[in-house]
């Protein structure tokens, strides 16, 4: 079996998730936590994409990956796979965004978080084909293919809608690996429709290349946020994140991975808890610039995580409202979240001041 050697880091880092485990040549992957985390999704978005012409890419769903015993919910849905295109500035939660675009592994098409019913149930083994055909005024149609035969035309995106921005090939999977063919060299698993061209085999003039992460820890950033719960640290991340694009942060929070888990549960936030914790300890020798979006009040815990990310440019952004505000807040959350913080613990809260945050607030 020839050995495929990708020159160009086509799956790249910084358009994947932490728990997305890119193989060595770049083109295969994989939840990294699948065994010890089952409900986890992870999503992948290519480096490449495209605004023009007849271009496709193929997917193949390489293997299911089950661990010996499962949940009932998860022998409900033991493994999951969308696949398709979306906008850089999307949700890597391929289908959930408006313009995010999947064919999932139950035959549906979807997208903005709605699904129809489409094609065909996808298994082991199978491969996608995904086809975007642009106008010349800038609309497109996205089409699927299962194992070289058509399925159809699953979404027509106006020029308006689109506004000019690129496609890019995106996967989303819960306990399956896939791999993408990115070998310019090699021909298609299964011939492209006429008159397309894979996007692998595309001169570079005409793909668009995402913004690339950072290179070396010197260039990287971390923000570890402190503050009590509910007293708008999520917010705080989220408008930062709005207001520099630029720097492609990852918030890293169990908010976060609880929408990676599509449904919620008690036991799902238990383990979003312990899967955080590995998660920022992947994140400290990942380059890419994060935002922790945790409480932090225990010195310790802000002293240890901000060792680990040792070389990164290390700030730390405290949140503290008036005590009337973090009522109003915390309220909110609750009610949004249905997450109830004890009452002994909030009074052990109520009795900490700005001062304690800010005393001893670096590592060193």
């Amino acid at each position: 079996k020839r050995k495929m050697k990708i020159k160009s880091n086509w799956i790249h880092v910084n358009g994947s998730h932490l728990h997305f485990e890119i193989g060595p040549d770049g083109s295969y992957g994989q939840p990294r936590f699948w065994a010890q985390f089952p409900s986890l999704w992870s999503g992948c978005r290519l480096t490449h994409g495209v605004l023009q012409g007849r271009v496709g890419f193929e997917v193949r769903l390489e293997r299911k990956l089950l661990p010996t015993q499962l949940e009932e919910q998860e022998a409900m849905e033991p493994y999951g796979l969308r696949v398709g295109w979306s906008v850089s500035d999307t949700s890597l939660l391929l289908g959930e965004d408006d313009l995010s675009f999947a064919y999932d592994r139950h035959g549906n098409k979807m997208s903005g978080g709605k699904g129809e019913e489409f094609g065909e149930p996808l298994s082991e083994g199978d491969i996608v084909g995904c086809y975007a055909s642009f106008a010349t005024d800038g609309a497109v149609q996205l089409s699927f293919h299962k194992n070289g035969r058509f399925i159809g035309v699953a979404f027509s995106i106006g020029a308006t809608v689109l506004q000019g921005r690129p496609l890019f090939p995106h996967v989303f999977c819960k306990s399956c690996a896939v791999r993408f063919l990115l070998d310019p060299t090699a021909p298609p698993w299964y011939p492209c429709p006429p008159g397309f061209t894979m996007l692998a085999a595309l001169p570079p003039g005409q793909k668009v290349r995402a913004t690339v992460a950072p290179s070396s820890r010197a260039q990287c950033e971390v923000l570890l946020m402190v503050g009590l719960p509910g007293s708008g640290k999520s917010h705080w991340s989220r408008i930062h994140m709005k207001q520099h694009p630029e720097k492609r942060y990852k918030l890293l929070g169990t908010e976060e991975l609880l929408t990676c888990m599509i449904v919620t549960s008690n036991q799902l936030l238990q383990q979003a808890s312990q899967c955080l914790t590995d998660l920022i300890k992947v994140a400290a020798q990942t380059p890419g610039n994060y935002i922790l979006n945790q409480c932090n009040i225990l010195f310790s815990a802000r002293r240890h995580k901000l060792q680990l990310f040792t070389g990164f440019k290390r700030r730390v952004v405290v949140i503290f409202p008036s005590a009337t505000e973090w009522k109003r807040r915390l309220l909110q959350h609750q009610m949004n979240d249905r997450e109830q913080i004890p009452e002994t613990a909030l009074l052990k809260l109520q009795c900490l001041t700005p001062a304690y945050f800010i005393a001893n607030i670096t590592s060193k």
